[in-house]
């Protein structure tokens, strides 16, 4: 059996996990809608947590998903709404 770096897993209620993925869900949709709309649109001027211009394009999806994940996580965490918890050896 393959050898895993992990040693520990994250905890979570059902509410923060839908919280979770409802947020990146949204975010990303807010983006994804910035691409076609017009420049007086006020979904042309979304909130880019990289600061970088969003073309769509993998890289973009992936730094979005990736940054909006770590802040959750760190609110989640600090709210006591997600832990680590070690993974059975």
């Amino acid at each position: 059996m393959p050898h895993s770096p992990v040693t520990k897993l994250p905890a979570f209620d059902e509410e923060w996990g839908e919280y979770f993925v409802g947020q990146i869900r949204a975010h990303m949709e807010q983006l994804y809608a910035s691409i076609d709309a017009e420049e007086d649109d006020p979904a042309a001027d979304p909130v880019v947590l990289s600061g970088q211009p969003f073309c769509g394009c993998e890289d973009c999806d992936e730094r979005e998903r990736y940054l909006l994940a770590t802040i959750l996580i760190i609110e989640g965490y600090e709210a006591g709404k997600v832990t680590l918890v070690d993974v059975e050896q």
